[in-house]
């Protein structure tokens, strides 16, 4: 998109972000509320998905782990040279959502997630990958616990509110849900982007050969019963004027884990903020994503949780390279693909 937005777009973003109406005309019902036409609004929302655009995708987030997928984060040193090889290779696999390069011995983060019937299991999936990448230095770190993970960026270029998530164990509990095959097809229809037009989710549903009405039936249900957390847009943060982002690892007491989480998590510019569990040499447990427009900007930030949670021991990872942002895509052939094609 071109032209930066205007007030209206602002409302608009802001309003995809919080949930899209599942309904058959969702921008029907957006429009009304923006007390503008459903043509305008969907003519904005193409704009904002072209080329560039600020707008990365309207689509359905789901709890991964309730359905048996297991999930990590993953870091590697991997010789700089080397490295785009690296973040392109990991980058291939359906699993990984996020995949970059930062600033230090450790350059290579990403995270990995597998589903339930995976041939490897997630930590195996972590082995083959290091064999693939040819490192012998690799850290899985599981997260123990969420302090804070949804976030949503202004148009103008600032981190947005909720401050903070209720803390809850990222370890799953009890059996995984099993859903129907109608379901199952539910799952991959809403995790496509939801396109801009009058009926959006028609071409959705017969992607998977169901019908609108039922897709937004099943929808309904997955979301009161919390499989799909939420049904929502995504922005490109860079293109909102985010272009600086830090991943700070600290070395915090397990006694004061929760308070620092809490503290971390009510900072506007932590996006992420998650106990994880140490792995090897490195002793570091709580995690947060800190955005900014600047370098300085993102060391204030770090600077003020310091001052405000305990100036603990910590690893600053700047991003120097994105391989990869995307959504894994749940029920997918690919991981089956993936791992058919493993030879190593």
């Amino acid at each position: 998109m071109s032209r930066a937005p205007d007030q209206t777009d602002r409302l608009l973003l802001d309003a995809l972000q919080d949930s899209v109406p599942l309904v058959r005309r969702p921008y029907r019902q957006l429009a009304a509320a923006l007390g503008a036409s459903e043509a305008e609004v969907i003519a904005r929302v193409a704009a904002l998905s072209g080329e560039g655009g600020i707008l990365r995708e309207i689509a359905g987030i789901f709890d991964a782990a309730a359905l048996g997928y297991a999930s990590t984060l993953v870091a590697a040193r991997c010789p700089p040279q080397r490295l785009e090889r690296a973040g392109r290779l990991v980058a291939g696999h359906p699993g990984v959502s996020h995949c970059y390069g930062r600033a230090g011995a450790w350059n290579l983060w990403f995270t990995l997630t597998v589903p339930p019937d995976s041939r490897f299991g997630l930590e195996g999936t972590v082995e083959v990958l290091a064999r693939l990448l040819g490192v012998r230095e690799i850290l899985s770190l599981p997260a123990l616990r969420r302090y804070k993970l949804r976030v949503r960026f202004g148009a103008g270029g600032q981190v947005e509110g909720p401050c903070g998530d209720v803390p809850a164990d990222c370890a799953s509990g009890g059996e995984p849900v099993r859903l129907a095959p109608a379901e199952v097809s539910a799952v991959r229809a809403l995790q496509r982007p939801l396109p801009a037009e009058r009926d959006p989710f028609a071409p959705l549903a017969e992607s998977e050969g169901l019908g609108a009405d039922d897709l937004l039936v099943h929808a309904a249900d997955l979301l009161a019963g919390g499989i799909l957390r939420r049904y929502g847009a995504v922005l490109r943060h860079r293109s909102a004027g985010l272009r600086a982002n830090t991943l700070v690892a600290w070395e915090v007491p397990p006694e004061r884990a929760d308070a620092f989480g809490a503290c971390a998590a009510r900072f506007r510019a932590v996006s992420h903020c998650y106990l994880r569990r140490p792995a090897g040499d490195w002793p570091f447990t709580l995690y947060t994503m800190i955005h900014g427009h600047s370098p300085t900007e993102v060391a204030a930030v770090v600077a003020a949780i310091a001052s405000a949670g305990g100036d603990y021991p910590r690893a600053e990872l700047p991003t120097t390279r994105e391989f990869k942002k995307q959504r894994v895509r749940l029920f997918s052939p690919e991981f089956a693909r993936w791992e058919r094609s493993v030879r190593c």
